[in-house]
């Protein structure tokens, strides 16, 4: 995240997260703090769970969505601000899930104290994900740099996935790709830092896991859809987008029908104050929803576009065959459009 202290950058994070519609958001170097975690969480307006920093580059959290039922049973925070993991239970099934952000250095003993502590959770199916800071193969993981990673890390991180039979779920749909999360211009070096370990009696649920556009970092968003067997949630209550009240085209498209719906009844006798308060919200609902589905369709038009193009600029950069001017003039371009 590079931080979440500003609020309209935080709120724009939040609102690209939750449009995104996944069930579980796992983020990492949001900078949180005691002070700030009640804002951030009311902000978000669901569960939440933040490890705060101890330094100005750590703090990592798990936000969950209400599109799945789920009941959190218990949790272990870093104190830290390096990793968290909670056991939850959803759809009658024990999950086991973490967020961590590693230490930017050859640290074994990090990765050694985070799986003493998630060996005290219970469940079986487990899934962390995080930004690990090392490469598993220097082979198709890395491109540009001198090629090393943190050896004594990978080494100890490689032992402790063996004995809960973890594995890298991107590498294990894509065995052959070469795909990075992170990537710095001078030195030209690109990684593949972040990753999902899931245990190997899980992956018959995974569905896909992919590596895209991120949003204000210098990290690709990496996700992972597991199929789950709950039943779909029904229509809720509806309730107004109070953001739309700042909108001068929905101000006064909402002031037409108000108008319009009090001319269209005014002489039926058969409609009263009440019934005319009612017909009158009726009405506010109907071009409420008419507009807020215009409005995220040209959003989410403009975003896939966007993202398509950011995804195309990447794949140039990654590939070998890019001319040094060429790849130049991309990164430039790839800067203006993050």
């Amino acid at each position: 995240m590079r931080g979440l202290g500003d609020r309209l950058k935080r709120r724009e994070m939040f609102d690209w997260l939750r449009r995104k519609k996944f069930s579980i958001y796992m983020l990492q170097e949001v900078h949180c703090s005691e002070i700030t975690i009640p804002v951030w969480s009311a902000e978000w307006g669901y569960k939440t769970i933040f490890s705060c920093c101890t330094s100005a580059k750590g703090g990592v959290a798990i936000l969950f969505n209400n599109n799945f039922d789920f009941q959190l049973e218990r949790t272990y925070v870093d104190p830290n601000g390096r990793f968290i993991i909670c056991d939850i239970t959803t759809d009658k099934k024990c999950v086991t899930i973490a967020t961590l952000y590693a230490p930017n250095e050859d640290d074994p003993n990090f990765f050694s104290n985070f799986f003493d502590h998630l060996n005290d959770f219970e469940c079986d199916d487990v899934i962390i994900g995080g930004d690990f800071n090392l490469v598993l193969n220097l082979d198709v993981d890395k491109k540009g740099g001198i090629a090393r990673t943190h050896a004594e890390s990978v080494k100890t991180l490689k032992e402790l996935c063996a004995k809960l039979d973890l594995v890298d779920a991107w590498r294990i749909l894509n065995p052959d790709n070469r795909r990075y999360t992170w990537r710095r211009k001078r030195p030209e070096i690109q990684c593949r830092l972040d990753f999902f370990l899931v245990t190997q009696n899980l992956m018959c649920n995974v569905k896909s896991a992919n590596i895209t556009t991120g949003y204000k970092t210098d990290h690709s968003l990496i996700e992972i859809m597991i199929a789950t067997h709950s039943n779909e949630r029904g229509p809720s209550f509806w309730k107004l987008n109070t953001s739309l009240l700042s909108e001068t085209d929905y101000i006064n498209q909402i002031r037409t029908t108000i108008k319009d719906t009090q001319e269209s009844y005014k002489n039926d006798r058969f409609v009263n104050d009440a019934l005319m308060w009612e017909m009158t919200k009726l009405k506010i609902r109907e071009q409420s929803l008419k507009y807020s589905t215009i409005k995220n369709a040209k959003i989410s038009r403009y975003e896939e576009e966007l993202e398509k193009e950011i995804n195309n600029l990447q794949r140039s950069v990654e590939s070998n065959n890019i001319e040094d001017e060429d790849k130049k003039d991309t990164l430039h371009a790839l800067d203006a459009k993050n």
